[in-house]
């Protein structure tokens, strides 16, 4: 038996896919629902037993009325059992409802899919839940997902304080399958990041695998980074990027912090792997400084589609949709091949 971890394509975004050799899976995030339900059919996926929503940006959750259109065509042909909706999505959805008012049809389109979600919650269709840190976790089989972060309390003080920071909040998850485990960063940053870091205990993060945070961004507290990073002591970093990113994501910092770690015997990372080409790895950082923040003028895969197929002895192979030593060649720059990497601040 083994456990797959997809972490599918989705630009500068994220979309991840947890399945065992049965007919379920659990989704993290859901960067472009077409690809996803594709995904799903064709590794016939007809159970999706939970969704994560590790918080309510566009790059992780499409807009209330896509959403329910993708979950109403992926009911007609299998189920979805558990939905951990971000926190305050649905209150914000409603608050946005009444602003409509009166502005037909976006009111209708918003107030449809409210009632639709609100159907399928009463009727049993799909169970929404919160989940926080020790709350909700998911078991399965040799399979479970822990949330990490954010706790309750730290959730209600931040969304008191700011609605718009949400990345403080998006939820760190780790999956075990067995003696093997990786760790889901999503897009946490700055006092998130300090949270995180001052909360879970090294035995709660020790993971084989790590997806880096917020697509290569470098948060203003890289330092805090930089021990999660070090705690995590992954073999493998997995970074779910952009080439036409407008946020010069990914930045070199980054990059530099992987290498750093790539190179410290005492650590265990091996390698990182990107799922697309940014300008960090095509340009000099010269022409980078004339940029400004623009990024690539087309999507180029670098690994495309990475899997991680797991076993519970805690061994793991690595999978990739492109043949990546082939694209990494062509690169003038690749990060992932340091000597080649032009070490920038």
């Amino acid at each position: 038996m083994t456990c797959e971890i997809a972490f599918l394509p989705v630009g500068n975004a994220d979309c991840i896919v947890i399945s065992d050799n049965s007919d379920s899976a659990v989704v993290v995030d859901i960067g472009k629902p077409r690809l996803l339900q594709q995904w799903l059919q064709n590794k016939n996926k007809k159970n999706i037993k939970r969704i994560y929503i590790t918080h309510a940006h566009d790059d992780h959750l499409p807009p209330l009325v896509k959403l329910v259109e993708f979950l109403d065509i992926w009911l007609k042909q299998g189920e979805v059992e558990t939905f951990c909706l971000p926190h305050s999505f649905y209150k914000i959805s409603f608050e946005k409802l009444i602003a409509y008012r009166g502005t037909s049809p976006k009111y209708d389109r918003l107030e449809l899919a409210l009632n639709r979600l609100d159907d399928w919650d009463r009727l049993g269709r799909i169970r929404f839940i919160p989940a926080s840190r020790d709350s909700n976790s998911y078991t399965q089989g040799n399979l479970e997902i822990h949330v990490l972060h954010p706790r309750q309390l730290f959730i209600e003080k931040h969304l008191a304080n700011s609605h718009t920071k949400l990345n403080e909040i998006s939820l760190v998850l780790r999956v075990i399958y067995g003696d093997f485990a990786a760790i889901l960063l999503a897009d946490i940053e700055n006092v998130g990041l300090k949270e995180c870091v001052d909360i879970c205990k090294p035995d709660e993060l020790t993971s084989n695998v790590v997806k880096i945070p917020h697509h290569g961004a470098y948060p203003k507290n890289g330092n805090d980074l930089k021990q999660l990073l070090e705690t995590i002591n992954a073999e493998i970093a997995v970074l779910s990027v952009g080439s036409t990113n407008i946020f010069g994501h990914v930045v070199p910092e980054l990059f530099n912090l992987l290498i750093t770690l790539q190179n410290d015997d005492s650590k265990q990372l091996k390698q990182f792997v990107c799922t697309e080409v940014t300008r960090t790895c095509v340009h000099s950082a010269s022409d980078i400084s004339n940029m400004k923040k623009s990024g690539l003028a087309k999507q180029q895969l670098c690994a495309g589609e990475i899997t991680i197929l797991a076993e519970t002895s805690g061994n793991w192979v690595l999978r990739t949709q492109t043949n990546h030593k082939d694209v990494i060649s062509t690169l003038p720059y690749p990060a992932c091949q340091a000597a080649h990497f032009h070490f920038r601040g």
